[in-house]
């Protein structure tokens, strides 16, 4: 009986003794990490492939039309990375068979690149600004923009907004509750003096009750006509768990408290014409400018 535990101990020992020195996996710990995301806000030409080209991410993006986001940040290694933008077809061409856009030598064109630092722990939007065509001001470029999401106050929501319309140059934008886009600005500017490309600070609001949400009005800074109208996302409240359904978090929006969320606006689309050789034909433009919504702060999970 004695031998029989002298031995059962040896094997425990062994077995330590070959964990301890695997050969074939250990701990790995996570390189440090930033996020980013991304904004086509270039009125005047297609859609872009935004891509991360000096190292294989999920981060990229393609096939961005103007005037949308990527939504979500994406994580990727922190440090010195190379971006660039490409050309992305229609889809009206995408869909044609042998359709010239698809082409290596239009779909392999670098539009814009850039080399950016993203520092560890940090997250950015990478804002394509500007026009296309060439001789136009300003000149199309790709921006870093640091997303710092605020502290939101109890019961208050914070908004801050990016000034992404060339066209428009700097401009006022105005606030109030109401349910949809109609009415006028008046009273003093949430947002004065946006300078085009910039970024303005956090600003708080309380939360919008009943059916209304934050109907934001943009003009230029020497008159209150509205160069465009947006009503902001109202959210959604969290679901909690039932005997059937898992608990839902909430999604952030005028009506959720603790929400921060960035509004993009965008000046009126460009008419261009397509070169002839992907197709040819032209595309219209807008009348009005429009915006966008990145969200920044969640409210509290109540989801495991």
């Amino acid at each position: 009986m004695q031998f029989s535990r002298t031995l059962l101990l040896g094997s425990a020992v062994l077995a330590v003794a070959a964990c301890s020195s695997d050969p074939v996996s250990k701990v790995v710990t996570p390189d440090p990490s930033a996020s980013i995301r991304w904004v086509n806000a270039i009125p005047d030409t297609v859609g872009m492939d935004y891509r991360v080209v000096d190292y294989p991410s999920n981060a990229s993006e393609p096939n961005l039309l103007f005037g949308t986001s990527s939504g979500n940040w994406r994580i990727i290694p922190a440090g010195s990375h190379h971006v660039q933008a490409f050309f992305s077809c229609p889809a009206s061409l995408t869909a044609a068979v042998g359709n010239p856009c698809q082409v290596p030598s239009v779909v392999s064109t670098v539009i814009d690149d850039a080399t950016f630092n993203l520092e560890a722990g940090k997250k950015y939007t990478i804002l394509h600004y500007g026009f296309a065509k060439a001789g136009a001001t300003p000149a199309k470029k790709l921006m870093l923009i640091e997303d710092v999401p605020p502290t939101v106050p109890a019961g208050q929501v914070a908004i801050r907004v990016i000034n992404a319309a060339a066209a428009y140059g700097s401009m006022n934008v105005y606030s109030s509750l109401s349910p949809d886009t109609t009415g006028v600005a008046s009273g003093t500017p949430a947002f004065a003096n946006l300078a085009a490309g910039a970024v303005s600070a956090w600003v708080n609001f309380p939360v919008a009750s009943g059916s209304n949400s934050y109907r934001l009005i943009a003009t230029s800074t020497s008159s209150t006509t509205s160069l465009t109208k947006f009503l902001a996302p109202v959210g959604v409240v969290a679901t909690p768990a039932t005997v059937t359904t898992g608990a839902l978090d909430a999604v952030p929006g005028a009506r959720i408290a603790g929400s921060a969320f960035t509004i993009v606006i965008f000046g009126p689309k460009v008419a261009y014409t397509l070169s002839a050789s992907i197709g040819g034909g032209p595309v219209a433009g807008s009348a009005t400018g429009a915006a966008t919504t990145l969200l920044d702060t969640w409210p509290a999970r109540i989801s495991p």
